[in-house]
């Protein structure tokens, strides 16, 4: 190969690399949920940076997936948890549930944060 072609077929490269990273940010809005997940995957959850700080929540309300994870963790049932949060459908506690099936360490880093300390 020589020089004249080497120049070419690197600037065909940088060329493509470039028109690559371009459709790659032409569609991220299409491939990420706003809760971090894929798209449509968690249609309950969401994370609003000016609710709880960024915490994920059921969407349209201020409650945290951490807290419906907390209720399940201490032997709550979907349906009792509702009974206990009653503005919530079953279908947004599933969904909950669903979102920290997948999410687990940041839920449970939530569940550590806003533990409560215990004095003795």
């Amino acid at each position: 190969m020589t020089e004249l072609d080497f120049e070419y077929v690197s600037r065909k490269l940088d060329s493509l690399e470039y028109e690559l990273r371009r459709l790659r940010e032409s569609v991220r809005p299409y491939l990420t949920a706003p809760a971090g997940g894929e798209a449509g995957k968690h249609p309950y959850v969401e994370v609003n940076p000016d609710v709880l700080s960024g915490e994920p929540i059921i969407a349209g309300t201020r409650t945290p997936v951490r807290a419906i994870v907390e209720h399940w963790k201490f032997g709550d049932a979907p349906e009792t948890i509702q009974r206990k949060l009653p503005h919530l459908r079953l279908a947004q506690i599933f969904d909950a549930l669903g979102y920290y099936d997948d999410h687990r360490d940041e839920i449970d880093a939530y569940i550590a944060l806003n533990r409560v300390p215990v004095d003795d």
